[in-house]
């Protein structure tokens, strides 16, 4: 006897035996049972997935001369024999690649009228649809809608956005879904006990990895890797033959790109290229593995859906508390760039490790939220340590500004605290009213009293008081104070109304004398003390420590 291929071999040949698809079984299994059988089928999905394995059961269900009540056909009698060994005159095939012109659409119309040879149906199964030209969808649009009571039409495609919507508009739709990972290798597992063959779990799932939810697929590559290597098979052969990536090579290289440690990311994709693996599959894998860790970063009831064992479960979820979300969701955005790139690259190794070393960077650089946390938490706990640990000889740096104010501090206490923190608030007020903050640079705060605080603005910018005073500003303005002084406040807008001896000798508190007496010398520009307020900001100070960084001028 011939020999028959696994995928043909061990085709379902029952409604219960098709892999994944439940919700196309149960909906025939229905119309069968209550003899509402439509007169033609589409079946969409990807390749593998059981589509005309779907349409061959029903033609064989129609016409089964012992079915019964069950949905199921016999496999007996003579017409679920014939329509196996695909010679029955009643079970039409026709391939719509090599069937695609008006005249044998045309000839497929006319035959439609006879009766079927032996059974109640005749069957006609039109495989890749999508392929017959717009001639020969116009052709087939009546007889498909209006055929003869005994003619059922049975159509399959992979690419059903080719198909004309006056076709789709006729047919019940069915679509097939890629079959899970587990599926296949219960499948799998099922055909290497019934044959006989020694086959590890860890092959299998690597089996079942390269298939891509393509079962037939999955069956092909089983039947080539016996023919490789006999009847036992372990892991290492499947990856060497099909130039795989272990799920263990995957786990290491993922954690090494969320540890930053590109060293090692580099020699495992060096392994790999010497190896013979395919690195535009690696990106890939690598892709839909830190896809994994992403949506278990967000969403943990999802992880059932990931196709993956307890351990590897257990290992993605380590990685996950190695990154936020954020970083996660870069490694992510650059894996996708790269793999678009690799599929025409010249050098795929080179467009690997350019991404992994951009991953593992994205993976472990400081993003601008987290050191804005972390100065703002230093700024605040370490307030009077590092006004401590400041040189003796910078007479600015040595006047700390006070503590967040209280109930307990007085209003002159609440006033320097909020002179020394008002540009740090005008950047918070920003951002609720982008407009206004510009403005409020040329205003300070003159007076607290009782539950308000009112700032004042230098009758030179007096337009800019009208501009501010709007309900969406004040509350911006109340909720800052209120939030840095810890009690709510009310906000008065005022022209500054001080008298210039007041003005002069806060001045001078505030700088060095100058060389020559202050009669004699300008008078200091307004916006001078704010830039010095600004140079003597926590937040700034803290920033510049972090970065070592030098403050060579203020401009506004």
């Amino acid at each position: 006897m011939a020999y028959e291929v696994l995928a043909r071999k061990w085709r379902p040949q029952q409604f219960q035996d098709v892999v994944g698809q439940e919700h196309v079984i149960q909906t025939l299994s229905r119309a069968i049972q209550t003899g509402r059988v439509a007169h033609a089928y589409l079946f969409v999905g990807p390749r593998g997935t059981g589509k005309t394995t779907t349409a061959r059961l029903l033609a064989k269900a129609l016409n089964c001369m012992k079915r019964g009540k069950s949905p199921d056909p016999c496999d007996d009698c003579d017409s679920c024999r014939e329509i196996v060994a695909g010679n029955s005159l009643d079970v039409i095939e026709i391939d719509g690649a090599s069937n695609n012109n008006v005249e044998q659409v045309r000839e497929l119309r006319d035959n439609v009228r006879y009766a079927p040879a032996r059974g109640p149906c005749k069957i006609y199964i039109i495989d890749e649809v999508h392929m017959l030209s717009p001639g020969a969808f116009n052709a087939l649009l009546k007889t498909l809608e209006e055929p003869p009571a005994h003619v059922k039409f049975l159509l399959a495609t992979t690419d059903v956005h080719k198909v004309p919507a006056t076709i789709l508009s006729r047919c019940q739709r069915f679509d097939l879904r890629r079959i899970g990972l587990k599926e296949i290798v219960g499948r799998l597992r099922e055909i290497a006990v019934a044959e006989k063959w020694k086959v590890s779990e860890a092959a299998l799932l690597a089996i079942a990895r390269g298939a891509e939810g393509g079962l037939r697929d999955a069956e092909s590559a089983l039947d080539q890797i016996v023919s490789f290597q006999g009847e036992k098979i372990e892991e290492a052969d499947v990856l060497g033959v099909f130039g795989l990536v272990s799920w263990t090579t995957l786990d290491r290289l993922a954690t090494a790109v969320l540890k930053g440690d590109s060293a090692v990311a580099l020699k495992i994709v060096a392994e790999l290229d010497e190896g013979g693996r395919d690195l535009q599959r690696l990106v890939q894998e690598l892709l839909g593995h830190f896809r994994n860790v992403l949506v278990w970063k967000h969403a943990p009831e999802l992880a059932d859906s990931f196709d993956l064992t307890a351990a590897q479960l257990d290992g993605l979820k380590a990685q996950a508390a190695l990154a936020d979300g954020e970083k996660l969701l870069r490694v992510v955005e650059i894996l996708t760039e790269a793999a678009s790139q690799a599929r025409f690259a010249l050098s795929r190794r080179t467009v690997v490790e350019v991404a992994l070393l951009k991953a593992a960077r994205a993976a472990t650089v400081v993003s601008l939220d987290e050191l804005i946390a972390q100065i703002q938490n230093g700024s605040a706990d370490e307030d009077a340590p590092a006004s401590s640990a400041v040189s003796p000889s910078s007479p600015a740096r040595a006047a700390a500004p006070p503590p967040p104010a209280s109930k307990g501090h007085s209003p002159k206490d609440e006033l320097a605290h909020l002179k020394s923190r008002w540009p740090s608030l005008l950047a918070v007020i920003g951002e609720t009213a982008q407009l206004a903050a510009p403005l409020l640079k040329e205003a300070e705060p003159l007076r607290v009293e009782g539950e308000h605080v009112t700032l004042g603005f230098d009758p030179e910018f007096g337009e800019h008081l009208k501009r501010v005073d709007t309900t969406r500003t004040r509350m911006a303005i109340e909720k800052a104070i209120g939030h840095e002084l810890k009690r709510p406040i009310g906000v008065k807008f005022v022209l500054e109304d001080r008298p210039q001896a007041e003005v002069d000798a806060e001045t001078r508190a505030e700088t060095p004398p100058p060389a020559k007496p202050a009669a004699a010398g300008p008078k200091a520009p307004k916006g001078a003390a704010a830039k010095r307020n600004l140079a003597e900001d926590p937040i700034v100070k803290k920033t510049m420590e972090e970065f070592g960084g030098e403050l060579f001028d203020i401009r506004e």
